[in-house]
């Protein structure tokens, strides 16, 4: 693995290793709320203690910003696909008990609830309309804010540069080794599905007036069912034990970089806020992010940075969620590329042409609500890598805290951030909903 030369670093020495204390000490300290899912008593935990991580190490005020999550949207949701595969298994089994015509009402019964259910969970699984929010379990889920800016005249214009990560845990599964039962779910379960539609649909067809028919009609989906209904419920597990860990890495080199600012005022002209936001319920169907644009109109203007997943050393640049055809900001990944470049460290445009590769974005990315916003924006990301010598060191650490800074630092001298016209209504202008918090 190469090692990065800190004398190419636009950060000093010193502040390149203060930093990386930083984020290894805080990762470790954020580990005691790893069951951090939307909504729980950990995410709140775990949003007070970046909250007040921030004001200690910076002095700048930082804020929770309560938002009626849905923990059962986006990765939340697949849980209950095996619930749903199950109960139309057995409308489909029940209609072998009535006549022919019984038999077929029933099976066509099983096939539209099939189809309309796995519809509905699928389009909550990917978070593509909120409308179905309005069947799911609310909770309370909070985004910490902290802004710095040296300007003192509220008439003056700002440009402003936001720097974002996530600190909620995705729902994981019964078993730990979730790579491997990832990809039998995703063969086949949708194998098993065709397989039920097809039955249901000979079923009514050609009857089961023999005992031939009866045994195909029912062994063949008994079988398969069982196996896609085991697949689908051990996918992904609704118990806070069972939670993918967030490290906490990305969010602590996110802390990092905003308090490398604030601690250093003469980097930033009169005219600069720079605003740090930690998201949570991100992984429910990218709450956290949506709630904090809707809130923020204000920052319409804004640059923004976002650090998602940070798991190994192979940094990358996310330029488009090619599934949901949102392009990020073209400038802004010139930029990214342009500071890693410039300090020598190896980070290149995650591809996204081949089917896995888009495959990747089924879930999206933080960036795609400040990207519909209009903002400026791109995330980096370093997905867990394959090869043995690229998991996440100290290393790895101060290339990415090196990024960060320096992609700021461009961007506070870059024409990309002029505010556009002023917003007409602030945030304190609009209508906000008494939401219970925590």
């Amino acid at each position: 693995m190469d090692i990065f030369d800190t004398d190419n670093s636009v950060v000093s020495k010193e502040d390149l290793h203060d930093g990386a204390d930083f984020v290894g000490e805080f990762s470790v300290e954020l580990q005691k709320y790893r069951s951090r899912l939307t909504g729980t008593t950990n995410e709140t935990a775990c949003a007070r203690a970046i909250r007040q991580t921030i004001t200690d190490e910076t002095g700048a005020q930082a804020r929770l910003e309560a938002y009626r999550a849905y923990p059962m949207f986006g990765r939340g949701s697949l849980p209950f696909l095996g619930l749903w595969y199950l109960f139309c298994y057995i409308l489909y089994f029940v209609s072998f008990a009535g006549n022919r015509l019984v038999g077929i009402l029933l099976s066509a019964l099983a096939l539209v609830v099939f189809t309309l259910g796995m519809a509905t969970v699928l389009t909550a699984h990917f978070g593509k309309k909120r409308k179905i929010n309005r069947m799911l379990t609310q909770k309370v889920s909070y985004n910490v804010v902290s802004e710095f800016s040296k300007n003192t005249d509220k008439k003056r214009k700002e440009r402003t540069f936001i720097i974002v990560d996530n600190h909620d845990a995705i729902v994981g599964n019964f078993f730990k080794e979730q790579k491997y039962l990832s990809r039998l779910t995703q063969i086949l379960v949708p194998l098993t599905a065709v397989i039920f539609v097809l039955f249901c649909i000979l079923k009514m067809a050609i009857g089961t007036d023999t005992s031939g028919k009866i045994t195909a009609f029912t062994v063949i989906p008994a079988v398969l069912g069982v196996m896609g209904i085991l697949l689908t419920g051990m996918r992904y597990s609704p118990l806070e034990k069972d939670a993918k860990q967030n490290n906490g890495v990305a969010t602590s080199v996110a802390m990092a970089t905003y308090a490398y600012f604030v601690e250093k005022p003469e980097l930033l002209d009169d005219d600069v806020r720079i605003v740090y936001v930690s998201l949570g319920g991100e992984n429910s169907g990218h709450g956290g992010s949506e709630a904090f644009v809707h809130s923020h109109p204000e920052y319409a203007s804004a640059c923004v940075l976002t650090i998602g997943d940070i798991e190994s050393g192979d940094l990358k640049i996310i330029e488009r969620n090619c599934i949901r055809k949102i392009d990020y900001s073209t400038p802004m990944v010139s930029l990214i590329r342009s500071s890693a470049f410039e300090q020598k460290i190896d980070i290149a445009v995650q591809p996204h042409d081949s089917l896995p590769q888009k495959l990747s974005s089924l879930h999206g990315y933080i960036s795609d609500a400040f990207a519909v916003n209009g903002n400026h924006t791109a995330q980096i990301i370093a997905e867990e890598s394959k090869s043995e010598d690229r998991v996440l060191e100290r290393n790895d650490i101060e290339k990415l805290f090196s990024v960060t800074v320096g992609t700021l630092l461009k961007l506070l001298h870059d024409d990309i951030a002029i505010p556009k016209e002023e917003v007409k209504k602030s945030s304190s202008e609009i209508e906000i909903k008494t939401v219970v918090g925590k």
